[in-house]
């Protein structure tokens, strides 16, 4: 198994996913700069591409993930990498890593 480089933190954050034929809703369960690991009520597959918005109770607006893709999947639970994220959102969920 390959180790992880990148700080994860726990989290419980609502969040809203959009893939290529659905919307849906779910709970980020951590954050690192590079990804997240993610819970919905119904299973997302490997390799899909999907988009993201976090709900951060500290912001007014939620993070943006334009593009992340699943990394893997497992029952309802799933990993996606960030792929594409504005510079101000990257900052944004910067400071939610440092606490």
């Amino acid at each position: 198994m390959e180790q992880r480089s990148d700080e994860r933190v726990g989290v419980e954050y609502s969040a809203a996913f959009s893939g290529s034929s659905y919307r849906a809703n779910g709970t980020v369960l951590n954050l690192s700069m590079v990804g997240c690991r993610c819970r919905t009520s119904f299973v997302v597959e490997k390799g899909e591409s999907l988009g993201l918005l976090i709900h951060v109770p500290r912001y007014e607006h939620p993070l943006y993930v334009a593009l992340a893709q699943v990394r893997w999947s497992e029952g309802q639970e799933f990993g996606v990498e960030f792929i594409h994220m504005e510079l101000e959102d990257r900052h944004r969920l910067a400071e939610v890593i440092r606490g």
